[in-house]
């Protein structure tokens, strides 16, 4: 007993005498929560988990979730990140953001590629934070995308797909909108509910349909490759922000860097871990914008892309 004794106290003198070591030696935990695990989102997280090292070391427990995009079970998500004690959450995308924000869970949060988090309310356009909360816009200008889409396809009727259940896909068919008015540009409106079947909704295109913005939301992405093979059959030629769909099918796609978003994420996550509070780093906007031209359905489809615009492309799918 005496024994035992002697060794407690001299591992509580260790530890007084350096707390640094005992500090760094906690291991923290990262709670991550993206809806649907989309493609996007895992290799945004994988670029983190790499950078992630820089400030963990062997020190850090990364947990994710993957749930559906619904509320009810990304909010379950946040609740069961706040139960197990995260020191941090992670929010890919929009709906696990807004989530989050919904729950007001009193772990620091930062979220990474969403849509305008101004627009979506989940940081003040003032002080650029939220309550507990900071991240990492995801959006690159629509407005260009159109520019380059109209100016490449001649489209003078474009129909606009669009998810009802989702903010985001709200807020860009309201951005398109008044983008198509101002040049004079017939859209057709075609909402969808979340849960039904989009080519439903499609089949019921007018024959004079120019092209296709497909609206990017989370709770849709298992009908992303039955939206493209119907453009596809119709040789209609698809933009959209859903990143990472040229290869899919899709003609022109307008995206933020994957590998400035997880590189900045490992940055602000550091900068949490060490103490600070989200309020004391305002969401950070990506520099680097992603513009890719789809060739190969150019071709197909008899559009002409001009040299100029091929020239800011980032990447073209040949």
């Amino acid at each position: 007993m005496k024994r035992i004794f002697i060794l407690f106290i001299l591992l509580v003198s260790y530890w007084l005498g350096n707390p640094a070591e005992a500090v760094a030696a906690e291991e923290r935990l990262i709670a991550v929560i993206m809806a649907n695990s989309q493609q996007r989102y895992q290799d945004i997280h994988a670029v983190f988990v790499d950078k992630a090292r820089t400030f963990c070391g062997d020190h850090c427990s990364i947990y994710v979730q993957s749930p559906n995009a619904d509320v009810m079970s990304l909010r379950n998500s946040v609740r069961k990140a706040t139960a197990l004690g995260a020191d941090l959450i992670v929010t890919y995308g929009p709906a696990a953001s807004l989530a989050a924000k919904a729950e007001s869970s009193p772990v620091p949060t930062v979220f990474v590629d969403v849509y305008d988090p101004v627009k979506l309310e989940l940081v003040s356009a003032k002080s650029l934070t939220g309550r507990n909360m900071t991240g990492i816009r995801g959006d690159a200008p629509l407005q260009a995308l159109f520019k380059y889409f109209v100016e490449t396809t001649h489209t003078g009727t474009l129909a606009v797909l669009f998810d009802t259940g989702s903010p985001v896909s709200i807020l860009q068919k309201t951005i398109l909108q008044d983008s198509a008015k101002k040049r004079g540009i017939t859209t057709i409106l075609l909402p969808v509910d979340s849960q039904k079947d989009h080519l439903i909704t499609l089949q019921a295109l007018p024959a004079d349909i120019d092209g296709l913005f497909l609206a990017s939301s989370e709770h849709t992405e298992t009908q992303l490759m039955d939206i493209l093979a119907f453009a596809a059959a119709k040789q209609l030629p698809v933009m959209t922000q859903r990143a990472e769909t040229a290869e899919l099918g899709a003609f022109m796609v307008l995206q933020t860097s994957i590998i400035e978003q997880g590189e900045k994420l490992a940055e602000i996550a550091g900068q949490v871990l060490a103490g600070s509070k989200p309020s004391e780093i305002p969401m950070y906007k990506p520099h680097q914008v992603e513009f890719v031209v789809n060739l190969k359905i150019a071709r197909e489809y008899g559009i002409q892309v001009p040299l100029q615009t091929l020239s800011v492309a980032s990447r073209v799918v040949r």
